[in-house]
C-alpha cells in the first residue's frame, strides 16, 4: 500500500468502483449527483450519490442511491426524488430517504454491490406497495415515529408517569423551566419530583390539570390535530369535551391535552398544546368586548378552541412498567410491590442495591453506618462528590435521582442497633440482602431471622481475595441457617481459592484493612448476588442454595492463587473458571458423601 494512503479511504474508493463496474456490466448508467444535489440530503453525510430513472406502475420516478465515506461498512441509503408531500406515504422521510430496514440490519461488506442491489429490490417492492395503498396501516403501528416527524411548536422534554391505558381522564401536570412532568395524581407527581429534584422549593411544586384523551383508533397523519378546534373535536369524540370546557375556564396560558391509543406494538402517548391567543398591546383577544368575568361561554369556547394553531410534541414514558422492561417484563408487578433491605452499602452492597432498583424493586431500605471515602470510589456506584458523606444517604440520593419512582429508606446506623429494636424496620421486608462481611452482625442477623414468625429469604453475599470467587447464599426457612456452612468464628467451611501469601492489605490507619480487587472482576460477583436476590424474591430458588462465581483460572493463577482441594472435589467440571456452580449450603463433607 502506498505510503500516506488512508486504508479506509482506499476501501471506500474500491467499493464505489465495484458498484459502478457492476452497474455498467448490467447495462445501467446512473448519473452521479453533483454537489448541489447531494446538499439536499443535509445531515446524511452523503459522499457520493447516483440517480436512476425508474419505471413504476403509475409513472416514472427518480431514485437516488447515497453512500457515506464509511461505505461499504455503513450501508447505502435510497431516496425517492419524485414523491408525494411528506407524511402522505409511510417510510418516506422529509428529504425522501426511505426507511427500508431497521437500524440493526447488516449487509455483506465484502460484496458492496449485493447490499445496494438488495436495497433497490426492497425499494421497488415498497414503492409499489405504497402506490397500491397497502402500507398505510404502518402509520398506526409506528404512530410515535410519525407523530415525532409531524412535531410542531417549541421543543420541550415531556415525561409521563401516567398509566398508559383508558379511560380518558383528568391528569396532573408540573411545568418546570426545561421539563414537563405528567402524572395521574398529585401524590405520584410530588413524590417523583421530590426524589428527582429535592432542591425544588415547596412553593414551586404547583400543579395544573390537563386531559388525557384515549382514542379508539390511532389517527393517520392527515388527521393529526393542527388547530385547537381539532383537539376539541378529538375530545368530543372520546366523550370528554366537557372536561376541556372546565379546564378552559381556568384561563391558563397553556392547556396540555395528552392523546393515548393502543397500537399493535403496545400503548402510545403523545401531547398537544392549546395556547391562549396572545395579548397584543394590552388587549386580550379572549375577552375582547366583554368584562373578564362576563365572557359568554360560547364566545370563550369559539375564541379558545377555534382555528388557532395547536402544538404537537412527543412524550417520553418514565412510568415503572416502561422503565423496567418496556411493558414486556412479567416480573415487574411483583417487584414493584416488594421491599428489599440491603445491609452494607459498600463495594458489594452498593452495586447490588443499584441493580435491584434498576431491575424494578419498588422500595429499598439501605443500612450502613460508614461514610464514603476516596478508597471506595474505584469500585462503587458513587463518585468523588460523595466523599465524607454517609454511604446510605448518598446512595439513596443517587437511586432517587436516577429512578425517582423508587422509594428509598435510609438507616445510617449499625445493623445490630436495628435488629435489637422492638419495632425493627427489617421485620416487614420481603427480602434482605446482607453484604456486611461481618460475622458479629451476620451471626446476630442469622439468630434474629431464625425466630421470626414471618418467614422471608435472606441472601448473604461476599467475595474472596481479588474477587477471584464470590458467594451468594439463600436462607429462607425449613430450619436452614447461615451458620450451617460456617465454623464458630464465621469462616466458611468451603472456600474456592487458596493463596500462598497474606492477601489482606492495610492502609496507614488503625484497623483499615482491605482486599485488593477492581470493579471489573467484582462486577461478576455483584451480578450473581443481585440475580440470586431476584430469584429468591420471585420464589425461583430454594432455601440453602449456595452459588459460587469462579473467575478465570488464568486470572486466579496470575494473582498468585489456586483452587482449593475442596472445590476440585465438588466441581471438577468447573476448574477452567469463568463460570458459576450451585450446591446446597452446608459442610463440604455432605457434598462428598452425596
Amino acid at each position: 500500500m502506498p505510503e500516506g494512503v488512508d486504508p479506509l479511504a482506499k476501501r471506500f474508493k474500491s467499493a464505489v468502483g465495484v458498484v459502478e463496474s457492476r452497474w455498467q456490466q448490467s447495462g445501467l448508467r446512473p448519473r452521479r449527483l453533483d454537489a448541489r444535489e447531494l446538499a439536499t440530503y443535509r445531515g446524511r453525510s452523503a459522499e457520493i450519490g447516483w440517480r436512476f430513472d425508474c419505471e413504476f406502475s403509475d409513472r416514472r420516478r427518480r431514485l437516488d442511491v447515497l453512500v457515506t465515506a464509511a461505505f461499504p461498512f455503513a450501508p447505502a441509503r435510497i431516496a425517492l426524488v419524485d414523491r408525494p408531500s411528506f407524511l402522505t406515504w409511510p417510510h418516506v422521510e422529509s428529504d425522501g430517504a426511505l426507511c427500508l430496514v431497521p437500524d440493526h440490519a447488516t449487509f455483506p461488506i465484502d460484496d458492496p454491490y449485493a447490499g445496494i442491489a438488495e436495497l433497490l429490490k426492497m425499494t421497488f417492492d415498497l414503492i409499489e406497495a405504497l402506490i397500491r395503498g397497502e402500507r398505510n396501516g404502518d402509520f398506526q403501528s409506528e404512530f410515535l415515529t410519525y407523530w415525532q416527524h409531524a412535531g410542531r411548536g417549541r421543543t420541550r422534554t415531556i415525561l409521563s408517569l401516567i398509566e398508559p391505558a383508558p379511560p380518558s381522564r383528568i391528569i396532573r401536570i408540573w411545568e418546570g423551566a426545561r421539563r414537563t412532568i405528567i402524572a395521574d395524581n398529585d401524590e405520584t407527581l410530588r413524590d417523583w419530583l421530590r426524589n428527582f429534584a429535592p432542591a425544588i422549593p415547596a412553593a414551586e411544586l404547583r400543579f395544573n390539570s390537563g386531559l388525557l384523551v384515549w382514542m379508539d383508533v390511532v389517527p393517520p397523519p392527515s388527521e393529526y390535530p393542527s388547530s385547537a378546534k381539532d383537539v376539541y373535536d378529538m375530545a368530543a369524540r372520546a366523550g370528554v369535551a366537557g372536561h376541556l370546557d372546565e379546564l378552559a375556564r381556568e384561563a391558563r396560558q397553556r392547556l396540555i391535552v395528552m392523546l393515548g391509543a393502543s397500537t399493535e406494538n403496545g400503548p402510545a402517548l403523545v401531547t398537544t398544546v392549546v395556547s391562549r391567543p396572545k395579548i397584543v398591546r394590552g388587549s386580550d383577544p379572549l375577552i375582547a368586548g366583554f368584562r373578564p368575568s362576563r365572557v359568554p361561554e360560547n364566545v370563550l369556547h369559539a375564541r379558545l378552541f377555534g382555528g388557532n394553531t395547536a402544538d404537537r410534541a412527543s412524550v417520553e414514558r418514565v412510568d415503572p412498567t416502561w422503565v423496567h422492561g418496556r411493558d414486556r417484563d412479567p416480573r415487574i408487578p411483583m417487584l414493584r410491590g416488594a421491599t428489599v433491605a440491603v445491609l452494607g452499602c459498600g463495594s458489594v452492597g452498593g452495586p447490588v442495591a443499584m441493580t435491584l432498583a434498576r431491575a424494578g424493586v419498588g422500595k429499598l431500605i439501605l443500612v450502613d453506618k460508614q461514610t464514603f471515602t476516596g478508597a471506595n470510589v474505584g469500585r462503587h456506584p458513587l463518585g468523588v462528590g460523595s466523599i465524607g458523606a454517609a454511604k446510605t444517604i448518598e446512595l439513596a440520593k443517587r437511586i432517587r435521582s436516577d429512578l425517582p419512582h423508587v422509594q428509598v429508606e435510609c438507616h445510617n446506623s449499625l445493623v445490630q442497633d436495628l435488629l435489637l429494636r422492638p419495632d425493627c424496620p427489617l421485620a416487614g421486608v420481603d427480602l434482605i440482602v446482607s453484604a456486611l462481611g461481618d460475622w458479629p452482625s451476620e451471626s446476630l442477623l442469622d439468630e434474629w431471622h431464625a425466630v421470626q414468625t414471618r418467614r422471608f429469604p435472606i441472601v448473604y453475599g461476599w467475595t474472596e481475595p481479588h474477587a477471584a470467587a464470590g458467594h451468594a447464599i439463600v436462607v429462607s426457612g425449613g430450619g436452614d441457617r447461615l451458620r450451617d456452612g460456617l465454623d464458630a468464628t464465621g469462616s466458611p467451611h468451603l472456600v474456592a481459592t487458596r493463596w500462598a501469601y497474606e492477601t489482606r492489605r492495610y492502609e496507614p490507619a488503625c484497623g483499615a484493612a482491605f482486599d485488593p480487587y477492581g470493579p471489573v472482576e467484582l462486577g461478576f460477583v455483584t451480578s450473581m448476588v443481585a440475580q440470586t436476590a431476584l430469584d429468591a424474591l420471585l420464589g425461583q430458588t430454594a432455601s440453602a442454595t449456595h452459588r459460587i462465581w469462579l473467575a478465570r483460572r488464568a486470572f486466579v493463577e496470575a494473582a498468585g492463587g489456586a483452587w482449593t482441594d475442596e472445590l476440585r472435589a465438588i466441581a471438577p467440571q468447573a476448574l477452567a473458571g469463568a463460570t458459576m456452580i450451585e450446591r446446597r449450603w452446608g459442610r463440604v463433607a455432605k457434598d462428598l458423601a452425596a
